[in-house]
């Protein structure tokens, strides 16, 4: 088998293995592991956009390219989930801080961020 076909079919194996790794490194919360996989994924993405959908086998190509699309929506949503749990955890922290800001004061505390006094011993 010669031309575009063999190239693109090698490609996109390429590529589903990348996403079952990027699913799997989502899954783990592993987001360094995540970036990296999709760094190694876009010149292969590039690629296969080169050498277009027409360069294989319509009847083998299109249903993996749609499984392959569809793992990375699932990726996609799962990151979206966890991005907007960890900014209600936020939230929830900075509110925290705001009250902890407040009532220092009154229990002869500092508010946050401002200066620390030194315990001084007299004699």
């Amino acid at each position: 088998m010669h031309g575009p076909a063999p190239a693109f079919l090698r490609l996109l194996g390429a590529l589903e293995e990348l996403s079952v790794q990027e699913a799997r490194h989502v899954t783990d919360e592993d987001y360094a592991a995540v970036r990296q996989v999709q760094e190694r994924a876009a010149p292969l993405v590039t690629e296969l956009a080169r050498l277009g959908a027409g360069a294989a086998d319509a009847a083998t190509a299109r249903p993996r390219l749609a499984a392959l699309l569809e793992r990375r929506q699932q990726c996609q949503e799962r990151l979206a989930r966890q991005i907007a749990r960890v900014r209600e955890a936020l939230l929830c922290t900075q509110a925290h801080q705001r009250r902890v800001a407040q009532v220092a004061p009154a229990y002869g505390g500092q508010a946050l961020g401002g200066p620390l006094r030194q315990l001084q011993v007299q004699g």
